[in-house]
């Protein structure tokens, strides 16, 4: 998923100056990258949170155009205020064509695990994966059948898709597993009745 954005410079300002930018509808960003100087930018807040809220299942590109130069980017990191959890600050990190990079990728679970008809429940311990590759033999997605799945069986890193990419969590790591249907335990429990007093003569 790629997403485009309009960018202009800003100066390093003050924290004033700072709140005047965002009062005005834009974001304070950073543009980077091991082969770009860092450079201080200005995002439109609504173009960005709308696609923002779209990046949330898959990996986003960010095309960040600036001076009529396109930097083709990945959100690397996000400021956002504890309270009204608006983005303050966003870091866009350039990737080199030939860079090999770490991405974090989402990962759809598809099918009806049979295991849910035995009366079981499927609990996903893990919904993204952490892989290194360069930028142009990213996966656009990882998908895993979980259909054949039964009671007490689980999938992990190994069953995912092989590709031109190393996965960087460990084979072994577990990504669902099919419980058995939870057992209530009782509510109420049978009063135990104590003999009566003898009566006093």
């Amino acid at each position: 998923m790629i997403f485009t954005l309009d960018a202009e410079k800003r100066t390093m300002g003050k924290k004033s100056e700072l709140s005047a930018l965002r009062a005005s509808g834009l974001i304070p960003a950073v543009l980077y990258g091991a082969e770009t100087e860092s450079t201080p930018i200005s995002v439109n807040k609504n173009e960005f949170t709308k696609y923002f809220k779209k990046s949330f299942t898959e990996l986003a590109f960010w095309e960040i155009i600036l001076e009529g130069k396109t930097y083709h980017t990945i959100l690397k990191d996000k400021l956002v205020h504890p309270v009204r959890r608006d983005v303050m600050h966003i870091d866009f990190m350039v990737v080199g064509a030939k860079a090999e990079m770490e991405f974090d990728i989402p990962i759809h679970f598809d099918g009806e695990a049979i295991g849910t008809r035995e009366g079981g429940f499927v609990d996903m311990i893990q919904r993204t994966v952490k892989l290194s590759c360069i930028a142009s033999n990213l996966p656009g997605e990882l998908r895993l059948d979980i259909t054949d799945l039964k009671v007490g069986e689980s999938k992990h890193v190994r069953d995912l898709p092989m590709g031109k990419w190393t996965y960087k969590d460990h084979a072994d790591n577990t990504l669902v597993v099919i419980h058995p249907k939870r057992t209530e335990a009782p509510t109420t429990a049978t009063a135990v009745e104590k003999p009566e007093a003898p009566e006093a003569k």
